[in-house]
């Protein structure tokens, strides 16, 4: 249980922090790479914790977004041959669906395959990534600029106002209720 959010969306931020510094790195080195990983892992298990201790207005991870995938060709993908990403997916057959931010928050957690994607100028604009139950089925393109605004509206922002609510979820013998625990109904989510 998160009891104070200030300090996770602290970390958050230099999450946030440390992926747009390595867009404009001159000189990337295997522990780059590593730090921006980190951010993106931990960023993304930070937001989940703050919507699972209710820091969060509860419609923040439902907002929607088309992310673009690419195929799989059905081979079988495993710990041995992952990094073959060209003999995995078809990047003739790219498609886009509506996806959630939790959706999303998810794959990164659960990641299988990880790639940094990069533009036109060697600049990293996004990253290619997959979870074990979807690298049968595709390979999502999360773009850069999506991770950097999903990290910064959840580390940037306090609740203001919330609505709370607890479920009827049976009765006792004598008629008197029996409540589940108290959730989050919606909230304000104000920024500075």
């Amino acid at each position: 249980m998160i009891v104070e959010s200030y300090y996770w969306k602290k970390e958050l931020y230099t999450s946030f922090q440390t992926l747009a510094r390595f867009r404009h790195l001159k000189r990337e080195v295997e522990q780059s790479y590593v730090k921006a990983e980190k951010a993106l892992m931990i960023g993304a298990y930070i937001i989940r914790k703050l919507d699972e201790a209710q820091k969060i207005p509860p419609e923040l991870l439902q907002k929607k977004e088309i992310v673009e995938h690419v195929k799989s060709k059905g081979t079988l993908i495993d710990h041995m041959n992952w990094h073959r990403i060209d003999s995995h997916y078809d990047f003739e057959q790219k498609g886009a669906e509506e996806k959630d931010w939790r959706f999303i928050i998810n794959q990164i957690i659960h990641s299988f395959s990880l790639f940094f994607s990069y533009d036109e100028n060697a600049r990293l604009d996004g990253f290619l990534i997959n979870s074990d139950k979807t690298k049968k089925q595709l390979i999502l393109f999360l773009p850069l600029e999506l991770i950097l605004r999903m990290f910064l509206s959840v580390s940037e922002g306090d609740i203001t106002m919330t609505s709370m609510i607890r479920d009827l979820v049976g009765r006792e013998n004598d008629g008197s209720p029996i409540f589940g625990p108290m959730k989050l109904k919606n909230a304000v989510y104000s920024y500075p």
